[in-house]
């Protein structure tokens, strides 16, 4: 006969030690994939989204928590990446998002109207990446009760 454990018995994880997990947004498939296993390879769990809308159907409905989404700027579907970054802090205010481009004059519209989303050009030094990745989650960590 199974005994059903009762709350008091239940150890929780503490959120400090769980491993992060990101949410990629990029339509390049070869980049999204390289760049999801690198990540993994550092410690993080990916989620991937090929498009914005995407994106949105798994913050709303995934099971997981995100702690961060890195997302190109310039992709396919019903908005960019500056408007994910716009739905993300008007539905999940405190998600920290980075945003990145490999267009120049998108890099300059996005320090203007993201002053508080982080950007990186592209082609991005990965190991910065995981830095601003890392201090971007702590920042948020910190904030939440």
């Amino acid at each position: 006969m199974t005994r059903t454990a009762t709350l008091q018995e239940v150890v929780f994880p503490d959120p400090a030690e769980r491993t992060p997990t990101l949410l990629i947004v990029e339509d390049e498939v070869l980049i999204r994939i390289s760049l999801s296993d690198y990540l993994q390879e550092c410690g993080f769990k990916v989620l991937e989204a090929g498009n914005a809308d995407e994106a949105v159907e798994i913050i709303q409905h995934g099971t997981v928590t995100i702690d961060l989404v890195f997302s190109d700027v310039v992709m396919p579907g019903s908005m960019d990446g500056f408007g994910l970054a716009k739905w993300i802090r008007a539905n999940r205010a405190g998600l920290p998002i980075i945003l990145t481009s490999g267009d120049a004059a998108k890099a300059d519209i996005a320090n203007e109207l993201c002053e508080r989303e982080p950007f990186m050009a592209k082609p991005y030094d990965l190991e910065q990446l995981v830095k601003r990745i890392r201090t971007l989650i702590d920042l948020a960590n910190k904030k939440s009760p």
